[in-house]
């Protein structure tokens, strides 16, 4: 029998935050059928060739990425956007292993590369939006698409996201997937599913004309936009953040359209972390972002937060004999929910489902997100052999570097 100290209150809370859960993932699916039957009916634009095609600026922000930059520069050497309108920005931030000589010698494979070398990066900003916006200062393109040094892309990847820049477009992004072409792990493989969810996510938002989150590495960015936006102005201290919250900020804006690409050209593949320990450490810095979020997407992030922390506790309160095993029934509908979201993705991408890798995910799906989203605010993490921690939670969050 139930407590009347927690009852209805209890089941009350859960059943609120739930539908609002429950609700915003069924727009999402909704989304990703619209984006699918979308991307069905679309007569595709040759872009191969034509002195009227934009001028694009391709950045790449790279740090201690001499294993993968030589094969990124391969893919953009082999794109079908014609050569003398596109150009590539390589920013070598402080790499100690040669990322830069590397890309250097690829100037007589892209006969627009300039390697940008970086000694030191102010305390006021964070590492990736330096190096971003150094290279912006430098682009001569009215469009610039930003992606990481670890990437791989297809032939057509410039092409399919300047045929969505319409002149009320401004910013583009597409699907990104952990990829290293080889059997993965089961652990490696639930990261993969994870990290796709996201973007199954930002798709289908998307598509209902949200804007919660994006991929910087698959996006392109109007330079108008971003000026319009005030670029990275208002979160430059931030450590994660350099594509989602502008993305939200370019939304709240209302002056422009944002859209998710889902041409199969676009697709472009990512090296995962490698180690739990890196994965870890990743998933902190994702959440070290949240308290930046604008007002709509910080609201949901809440109402989630609290979904999914009275759904961790209410096992213990049931077997405790202070609530009702209503809980139940919710946890349920959640689970099923999510795997018709990931149908959909799945279905929208034409990729293969992992069923095996999801029932995995959903054990420890509620503990991860409630343990990233406090631990990236309240812990330090690592990344690119750096460590941040917060120094204070003031509205505007400083993030100090310890070397």
């Amino acid at each position: 029998m139930s407590s009347q100290f927690l009852e209805p209150g209890w089941t009350l809370t859960l059943l609120l935050t739930g539908a609002v859960y429950l609700m915003a993932l069924e727009m999402v699916r909704l989304g990703l059928r619209r984006l699918s039957d979308r991307h069905s009916q679309l007569e595709w634009k040759d872009l191969a060739g034509g002195a009227d095609r934009p001028f694009v600026s391709v950045i790449i922000p790279c740090r201690d990425e001499a294993q993968h930059i030589g094969r990124c520069l391969d893919d953009l050497a082999r794109q079908n956007y014609p050569a003398e309108r596109f150009e590539v920005i390589v920013v070598d931030d402080r790499s100690n292993d040669g990322s830069g000589e590397i890309a250097r010698s690829h100037r007589g494979q892209i006969s627009n590369l300039q390697v940008l070398h970086l000694d030191s990066c102010p305390a006021e900003i964070s590492p990736k939006k330096n190096a971003l916006r150094r290279g912006m200062k430098l682009a001569r393109g009215d469009i610039f698409m930003t992606m990481d040094a670890d990437c791989r892309l297809n032939p057509g990847w410039i092409s399919s996201l300047v045929s969505e820049m319409e002149p009320h477009v401004g910013l583009v992004t597409g699907l990104t997937v952990f990829d290293r072409g080889i059997k993965e792990p089961f652990w490696q493989r639930m990261q993969q599913l994870d990290y796709l969810s996201h973007s199954f996510f930002a798709a289908g938002a998307i598509r209902c004309g949200w804007a919660f989150n994006c991929n910087g590495s698959n996006l392109a960015l109007r330079r108008s936009a971003f000026e319009d936006a005030g670029g990275y102005d208002d979160f430059q201290q931030v450590v994660t953040g350099d594509d989602t919250l502008l993305l939200q900020r370019l939304q709240r804006s209302g002056r422009w359209t944002v859209r998710f690409c889902a041409k199969p050209d676009n697709l472009v593949r990512s090296w995962p972390e490698e180690t739990p320990r890196d994965v870890f450490n990743q998933r902190l810095r994702w959440g070290s972002g949240g308290i930046s979020y604008s007002s709509p997407a910080l609201s949901l992030a809440l109402i989630t937060f609290v979904f999914f922390l009275s759904l961790l506790a209410s096992p213990f309160l049931w077997i405790g004999g202070l609530i009702a095993p209503y809980w139940l029934i919710l946890l349920l509908i959640k689970w099923i929910q999510e795997a018709r979201v990931l149908k959909q993705g799945f279905r929208a991408f034409g990729l293969k489902a992992d069923w095996w890798a999801f029932l995995a995910l959903e054990i420890i799906h509620i503990p991860a997100i409630l343990t990233f989203s406090i631990g990236g605010h309240l812990l330090g993490f690592r990344w690119k052999g750096q460590r941040f921690r917060r120094k204070n939670t003031s509205v505007q969050i400083r993030e100090v570097l310890e070397t």
